[in-house]
């Protein structure tokens, strides 16, 4: 996919996702469906575990600036 805006290749979170926009953001930035992203990041949740991946998934969710 080609991206002719510079916006648009930055990654953010989108503040229309369901919860603090992270999948979204990262669907929105790789061209791929957020519904996959959504099932590898349960499929991460219950293979790693609970806690990191929460942890994770809140610090990736700070570091990210919103839309």
């Amino acid at each position: 996919m080609y991206y002719n805006r510079e916006e648009d290749r930055t990654l953010y979170r989108e503040r229309r996702g369901m919860v603090l926009g992270v999948f979204q953001g990262l669907a929105t930035w790789s061209g791929l469906p957020v519904l996959l992203l959504r099932i590898i990041g349960l499929i991460l949740l219950f293979s790693v575990g609970f806690v990191p991946m929460a942890i994770t998934y809140i610090l990736v969710a700070l570091m990210l600036p919103s839309r």
